[in-house]
């Protein structure tokens, strides 16, 4: 039966301290959705003296700042949330939250396990993985989380015919969405080259040229040289036109070969060497910084099942 309270906090004092918007839980029976067990998803808004004192996790709980700011506390480590981040809890973790006096938080959450048995679960096996050794639990979200919250509640509030499916599909999408968050995953936004071409011919010709020439790239100068133009001529052509810089798309498309690599059992020296990096040690703690996971622990999540999860 769901009810519409908090699954983790059941003091008195600290109930009427939250103005929900919509609040959806399974305290007698999580709900079965085939891969998943669905103990929570809410919508929440929290009185500036809101507290939700240490608790200890029965699940996995991710939770997105909609407004306000506050402190999460993650195995008594604080870290400091502000709106549009994303935030993971493993089912093992000492978990509490504290909202703004001045700002306070509005929140959506879902209350969630794998359900091992599932014969898709080893599909999910590299992310179920990531979330259990995740040393980072706090990113920015760029996958518009709130959207898929949103449409989450909207089915589990008032179901109607493959409710249920459509839920699966959105809490799927809600976990996915945060693993590549956590993973700094940066997906590249469709591009449709021919309009591109159209519309700006040299910001097509450094995509182009990044994209066919990446091993070949020592110093992004290398690109102008090759173009013809001044760098900082077509670093103010390429941010107008793609609403990002040349080094933050030549970044993420050297990170995303180094994956790739990292996939086809490259050593780490070799991808080292073909990406230019000085040496193997700045080449992992790049790949950390831009991951938050080792190359070595990012091949093993990736060998944590024959089937591997795409992202």
């Amino acid at each position: 039966m769901a009810r519409a309270t908090h699954f983790f906090d059941q003091s008195d004092s600290n109930r009427y301290k939250k103005k929900y918007h919509l609040s959806m839980e399974f305290l007698d029976k999580a709900l079965n959705l085939g891969l998943f067990q669905v103990f929570q998803v809410c919508d929440l808004s929290c009185s500036s003296d809101y507290q939700c004192p240490p608790h200890q996790q029965i699940c996995l709980e991710i939770s997105y700042i909609v407004s306000g700011h506050g402190i999460y506390e993650r195995n008594n480590v604080p870290y400091e949330v502000t709106p549009n981040t994303v935030f993971l809890v493993n089912d093992h973790d000492l978990h509490a939250v504290r909202s703004s006096k001045d700002d306070p938080l509005r929140y959506m959450c879902l209350g969630f396990s794998f359900c091992k048995e599932h014969p898709d679960f080893e599909k999910y096996l590299p992310l179920y993985n990531f979330f259990e050794h995740l040393e980072n639990p706090i990113a920015e979200d760029h996958f518009k989380l709130f959207d898929c919250f949103t449409l989450a509640l909207n089915e589990i509030s008032a179901p109607t015919l493959f409710s249920m499916e459509m839920l699966e599909s959105c809490i799927l999408q809600i976990i996915v969405h945060t693993y590549r968050d956590l993973s700094n995953y940066r997906a590249r936004s469709y591009t449709n080259t021919l309009e591109l071409h159209a519309s700006n011919p040299l910001a097509y010709e450094i995509c182009n040229y990044i994209d066919t020439n990446l091993t070949d790239i020592k110093k992004l100068s290398d690109v102008s040289q090759a173009l013809g133009y001044s760098y900082a001529y077509l670093s103010k052509i390429f941010s107008q036109s793609m609403n990002l810089s040349i080094k933050d798309y030549y970044t993420q498309r050297r990170f995303e070969t180094a994956a790739k690599m990292l996939a086809q059992d490259f050593t780490i020296a070799r991808i080292s060497q073909v990406l230019h990096f000085s040496d193997d040690s700045s080449f992992c703690k790049a790949f950390k910084k831009y991951y938050h996971t080792t190359p070595a622990k990012y091949r093993e999540l990736l060998s944590g099942s024959s089937d591997r999860l795409s992202i």
